[in-house]
């Protein structure tokens, strides 16, 4: 994947690395090829995640072209790290609750009808809940916050359609 200096990005080459062992080397290799394509002036940095045959192809080719930078990749890093937070006891079950809460209104179209109804006459911005997806290393704060963030909302129909009806 190339990205210019515009934002704009292309995918320059696809390839099926399958059938080769994926050390290092030889994916220095595949990067070296698309360098030369390119044109190794044309080129600021490599990125990628932190695996030790990734960072070994970036070490081959940021040593042989000096003018190219050597980056992790931040996204993956924050992955891995909230990925960490999750496994806490607390945070877990804290997000566990908060799946339970999504889901329930998620699934009960009645439960779904009343939220939305609550959301408009509480006058709450910024959409509804959010399912707590573990690929997804965002949905841990979309799920907390939609949840907080529909407090007042969850409150009223807790009250007013569950225990009053």
């Amino acid at each position: 994947m190339l990205l210019t200096n515009s934002r704009k990005e292309y995918l320059w080459s696809l390839e099926d690395l399958s059938n080769i062992k994926h050390t290092g080397q030889h994916i220095a290799s595949a990067i070296d090829e698309v360098v030369n394509k390119v044109g190794k002036e044309k080129i600021v940095a490599i990125v990628s995640d932190h695996g030790s045959n990734v960072a070994s192809a970036r070490r081959i080719i940021t040593q042989k072209y000096p003018n190219i930078i050597n980056v992790r990749c931040i996204a993956h890093c924050i992955n891995l790290i909230s990925s960490d937070i999750v496994k806490i006891r607390h945070v877990k079950e804290l997000v566990r609750r908060g799946n339970i809460v999504t889901k329930y209104f998620k699934y009960s179209t009645l439960a779904a009808s009343w939220l939305q109804e609550a959301i408009q006459i509480k006058n709450i911005q910024g959409g509804g809940l959010k399912t707590y997806v573990e690929t997804r290393w965002t949905t841990v704060f979309e799920c907390t916050s939609s949840i907080w963030r529909l407090k007042d909302a969850l409150q009223h129909v807790f009250f007013f359609k569950i225990i009053i009806a």
